[in-house]
């Protein structure tokens, strides 16, 4: 159960993708629909207990912002120490007809939820920038966002975000 919650940390990378579907808006905000679609086994780093390492690869879809419908790809590596996780690593690209977007992951946290001991999701944070924009997503150029994530299944999770 835990490898698979692991499975979700690169997750948070999309996170920062999502943060790259924009809106008309002053303060822009979206929503993504993502799942993850590779992701390695925790590897123990042989240090402490808990601590390791894992890597894996998302996929979303944008449902809100002016990238609605757009597709994303990323990838993302975190370090866990126990029940929780920082982003050591993430990018990805945001694609549709005439708009086309990368990110970069800033700072990303994650935490296990647990009930009886036992994990049943997770919770996610943090900060994305925009570094190409081309098309429709050109306005995003140089922007940052702050996201929220939640585990919402099996590999399925949501990414909320608003750019400043």
């Amino acid at each position: 159960m835990i490898g698979r919650l692991y499975r979700h940390l690169y997750i948070l990378s999309a996170i920062a993708l999502a943060l790259a579907a924009p809106s008309a808006k002053a303060q822009e905000a979206g929503h993504d629909v993502c799942q993850d679609v590779g992701a390695s086994a925790p590897e123990p780093l042989g240090d402490r207990e808990g601590h390791a390492i894992t890597t894996g690869l998302f996929s979303c879809r944008v449902t809100e912002g002016l990238l609605a419908g757009a597709v994303e790809t990323g990838n993302g590596i975190w370090e866990w120490d126990g029940t929780k996780a920082t982003q050591l690593s993430g990018n990805g690209v945001a694609r549709r007809p005439g708009a086309i977007l990368s990110f970069q992951a800033l700072d990303g946290k994650l935490e296990l939820t647990m009930s009886e001991g036992e994990p049943t999701g997770w919770t996610a944070s943090g900060h994305t920038a925009v570094n190409l924009a081309a098309g429709g997503a050109a306005s995003m150029m140089g922007k940052t966002a702050t996201w929220t994530a939640k585990s919402t299944g099996p590999f399925q999770f949501e990414i909320n975000y608003t750019f400043k």
